[in-house]
């Protein structure tokens, strides 16, 4: 990698650990954009939040 694109990806990575309060750490901020990019780009299934099928009832039906 070329020093101009290192620098370019090092900016962007602290405005994304800046945009997200610095909650996140250097480590976490990278993992987070890979996760993102790799399931939006079909390498890893998209996250799936609901209840497991013990969980359902009458009550949560939609």
């Amino acid at each position: 990698m070329t020093e101009f694109y290192a620098d370019k990806i090092e900016i962007a990575l602290q405005t994304y650990v800046n945009d997200h309060q610095g909650s996140l750490t250097r480590e976490q901020a990278i993992s987070a954009i890979l996760e993102n990019w790799f399931a939006s780009h079909g390498y890893l299934p998209p996250q799936q939040e609901g209840l497991r099928p013990e969980e359902l009832d009458a009550s949560n039906d939609d």
